[in-house]
């Protein structure tokens, strides 16, 4: 997670927080009526084909700009699309390179005359619940492009009743290979560079990778249902099928992994899968894709609106953010946190080659709740698979006979990303978090062979390393670490915070399962000894610190003492500490500092729900920069879209303490309503509802057995837990908690005596169809385009060349706060548009330059941006109107080694 340039800056100083963790407020006296509660499922009921509908991403007017392309994936496959010359794609797999570095390659779809010709309505939506991405052009063309489920086989459906089409071309290529670089860290570019290709009778394709000593590589291919087609090879990276045209046909493609691929024959492999799935056929296909998707969906539930309908949006890019992670995350290998299968930047990939733990932790830790823990356990396998990689390489290194888990690991357990970089070498933590997972994985599923299999050995190797590298002082009896990284932030400290908290995290775990499994009993009590002798966290008396003083130079950007709250989950609401942990949140060094920043998270676990609100909006106006949900920044592409899942789940429900809390950090504005089904820790399906301040109930669904314990959402007032198969009261309390024994299978409420759930009218949640564009409040976020543009164009969205840099919370007035700038000679930043006019805005400064502005590729004027004096922003440095109504192109060329500057543009319809 390394910055592109060190951050500086040093820890805050601190002062005693008068602020509080915000509970619950008291029930309003006017709440709603209604509960969706169904007894008889122990969920929510939900029209989930309406309901998801609202939150469907809609475009009113074509994208040519691939960066804002529509995502589509079945779960190991995924495309982004745009229109250029017919429909175009990005094609990635998740197992075709290393990290999924490289690109599978463009697929486009042209016919003549055009498809995106002589029409006068255009839409394309991405549906959720389907997972379709689908394309109309007027009432005589759809385009739907859906897959294969949890394959790597996806099809474009074409409905065209036009007269007159007189031709249909499907390409796949490649890009210019000789230029790649070893961003996958491949041990052989040379079979990357190496491109093959055939067309037959089954279709076409081209393929590299075929000689990648790891057994990577892949075959991009497609052949055609319903239609008669030619293929052929165009040149070395291009191979083309000439569809004879027909109202409807749909055309098979496939990014087939060697890896996956019997005897790692990609070639092969790809005939194959094209051949079943165009046996199987479009109709019975798109059926069995659907219904992928529907349970995908039915396995929980979340409803988070209200305040002005910001927090709609919220919700809105919560499912958005999940679908994306779902339809790339059930490969062999994990989701990369920046490469994942959705990009449009060719085989260009920002700075990792490896899996950084701390990255991909933002991806995946949601999932549990939302009741996806296959997900996180595809996250998990990467480690558990490696293990002996790993402990040999400990005994390498360390001569420990334990566990040492790098922070930035390649796919088959290297670690030259760690060992070779100042910023991670000395980190001891990872592997706690690893095995910290592992643990939650079976404590969400109660898979006991997991545990004793899988996730018992990882967890005890793991403490063995901590127990061999502790040192011990003897004179005051503490165990102690002498010299480790706090995360990447503070290097070869004494006792760093995550080391501490790793500790006391695990160690704990370890011994309990040891105890459960019957196994390793001579090495529990020196794991106990460790426990009841570790040294204090370092402190002030009001805040934690991130090791012991004095603080060592600040290296990079991230909350370490934060950590304690999460990912380790050592304090949070309802713990002695719990002040000082807001305290220490409060004087945070880098709020929100970067894409991968977990702060709403941790506002979340402490109970602060304005906070962790505001925090979502600030991370979505910070870092999503584009109409699709995704980001321009540089430090990453997903992980403030998994940071958003975490937070607003912590936001609803916790039980990361083995106690069921709902609501825990719901807004205080009296406009927010909030609905979940989720999963707890424990195996708890929990449901409930909060309107008007009011929480209504506690819907459990046990599925298997276990006690758990409940926190009162009503502080003291009384309480009645009923069996809803019996009918029978099982429990009545006003305690602020309570110990709930559970038999599995059977549904439990949790109501107010003097309020039961029986007292709300039943209802089913649904919603109406999104047909447009949605802004987030206060800021320049969007998701989906109007069929007119907002005149207003933000800087982050023009197409810059590698020359520019982005800048944020410049504090000066820009628009949105911030610009890009470059001090290259000819560095490119351009952007095309649909309207009548444009103004381009930048800041002017002594120390800017020169500029030379082109309109469709005319030149317009030279624009100087030098001035005298205090610094001017959001000026109108250069316009034209007066344009003929249609597509145009904006470009502007810096010229000069002084700074130039584009703020945002201004386009008249």
């Amino acid at each position: 997670m390394r910055l592109r340039r060190l951050v500086r800056a040093a820890f805050a100083a601190v002062c005693i927080m008068t602020a509080t963790a915000v509970g619950l407020t008291a029930p309003a006296t006017a709440a709603p009526t209604d509960a969706a509660f169904d007894s008889a499922t122990g969920a929510l009921n939900v029209d989930r084909a309406a309901y998801l509908s609202k939150h469907d991403l809609v475009y009113n007017r074509p994208t040519t700009n691939p960066l804002h392309g529509l995502t589509v994936g079945n779960g190991r496959t995924g495309a982004m699309a745009w229109q250029a010359n017919g429909l175009t794609m990005q094609v990635s797999g998740v197992d075709t390179s290393q990290q999924t570095a490289f690109g599978a390659g463009l697929l486009n779809l042209s016919t003549t005359p055009a498809l995106e010709s002589g029409y006068s309505t255009y839409q394309q939506r991405l549906s959720l619940y389907d997972g379709t991405l689908t394309t109309k052009y007027d009432a005589n063309r759809t385009v739907t492009v859906m897959g294969v489920p949890n394959s790597e086989v996806m099809g474009v459906h074409v409905e065209d009743s036009r007269s007159g089409v007189s031709a249909v071309n499907l390409d796949l290529s490649l890009w210019d290979t000789s230029q790649l670089g070893n961003s996958g860290d491949v041990p052989n570019l040379d079979t990357w560079k190496t491109v093959s290709t055939y067309a037959d009778s089954t279709g076409a394709g081209l393929s590299r990778g075929q000689s990648d000593p790891q057994n990577f590589g892949y075959t991009l291919a497609a052949t055609v249902e319903g239609a008669a087609y030619n293929a052929r090879v165009v040149d070395g990276r291009t191979v083309r099928l000439s569809i004879t045209p027909s109202p409807s046909y749909t055309i098979w493609f496939t990014a087939s992994s060697r890896l996956n691929a019997p005897s790692h024959d990609s070639v092969t492999e790809a005939k194959r899968a094209l051949a079943s799935a165009k046996s199987r056929g479009y109709s019975a296909t798109l059926n069995d894709f659907r219904s992928w998707w529907h349970d995908f969906w039915g396995k929980s539930f979340v409803q988070y609106s209200g305040l002005s309908g910001d927090a709609d949006y919220l919700e809105n890019v919560y499912y958005l953010s999940t679908y994306m992670i779902a339809a790339g995350g059930y490969g062999t290998n994990p989701f990369h946190f920046i490469n994942g299968v959705f990009r449009a930047t060719r085989d260009q990939t920002k700075w990792s080659n490896a899996y950084w733990f701390w990255n991909q932790r933002d991806i995946y830790n949601s999932f549990l709740a939302s009741n996806h823990v296959d997900l996180l356990a595809g996250f998990n396998r990467l480690y558990s698979r490696n293990s002996a990689a790993l402990k040999s390489y400990t005994r390498t290194r360390y001569n420990v006979d334990g566990l040492w888990v790098p922070e930035t690991m390649g796919w088959d357990g290297n670690a030259r990303g760690t060992v070779n970089s100042d910023f991670t070498n000395n980190i001891w933590s990872t592997g706690t978090e690893a095995a910290y997972n592992m643990y939650l994985q079976y404590a969400y599923t109660n898979d006991s062979a997991y545990l004793r299999n899988t996730a018992y050995p990882f967890m005890r190797d793991v403490v063995k390393f901590y127990a061999a590298k502790l040192s011990y002082d003897s004179a005051s009896g503490k165990y102690y670490v002498a010299s480790s990284h706090a995360h990447e932030t503070y290097w070869n400290v004494p006792n760093a915070i995550t080391d501490l908290a790793a500790v006391r995290t695990l160690f704990p775990l370890t011994i309990r399962a040891s105890e459960s499994l019957g196994l390793d009993a001579e090495l529990r009590p020196q794991w106990q000894r460790i426990v009841d002798n570790l040294i204090a966290y370092p402190s002030t008396a009001d805040v934690y610190l991130p090791h012991t003083p004095p603080l060592a130079q600040t290296r990079n950007g991230e909350n370490v003492a934060a950590e304690i709250i999460w990912p380790y989950d050592r304090t949070g609401i309802g713990y002695p500490d719990q002040q000082k942990a807001v305290n220490t949140f409060n004087a945070r060094p880098f709020p929100y500092g970067n894409v991968w920043a977990n702060d709403a998270v941790q506002a979340a676990r402490l109970g602060l729900g304005d906070q962790a609100y505001q925090g979502m909006k600030t991370m979505l106006r910070k870092y999503q920069t584009y109409p699709n949900g995704m980001t321009d920044n540089t430090n990453g592409v997903f992980e403030y879209l998994g940071v958003h899942l975490a937070a607003l789940n912590e936001s609803l429900l916790q039980s990361y303490n083995d106690k069921i809390r709902v609501f825990p950090a719901a807004p205080s504005d009296s406009s927010f309503v909030g609905r979940f089904t989720l999963l707890a820790k424990g195996g708890f399906t929990v449901s409930s509802e909060r309107e008007a301040g009011e929480v209504k109930y506690v819907g459990i669904k046990s599925l298997y057995g276990n006690a758990t314990r409940v926190v009162n959402p009503w502080g003291s007032q009384q309480l009645r837990v009923r069996d809803v198969s019996s009918g029978t009261t099982v429990l009545t309390t006003s305690a602020a908690e309570f110990d709930l024994p559970t038999s599995a299978g059977k549904v439990y409420v949790v109501e107010r005596t003097a309020k039961p759930l029986s007292s709300y009218s039943s209802v089913r949640l649904t919603g109406s169809a999104n047909e447009g564009e949605k802004t987030l409040g206060g800021t320049t976020s969007t998701l989906g385009m109007a069929r007119t543009p907002n005149p207003m164009v933000n800087n982050t969205q023009l197409t810059y060349d590698s020359n520019w840099h982005a800048t944020s919370g410049r504090g000066y007035g820009d628009y949105n706060d911030d610009t890009h700038h470059s001090t290259t000679l000819n560095a490119v930043a351009q952007y095309t548009f649909t309207g009548t006019g444009v103004a381009y805005l930048s800041e002017r400064n002594g120390d800017m330059g020169t500029v030379d502005v082109y309109l469709d590729n005319v030149f317009q004027a030279t624009v100087d941006l030098r001035v005298s004096g205090a610094r001017q922003v959001q000026q109108t440095v250069w316009q034209r109107t007066g344009l003929t109504q249609g597509t145009h192109t904006i470009r502007i060329v810096n010229r000069s080694t002084s700074v130039g500057m584009v703020d945002a543009l201004r386009i008249t319809p």
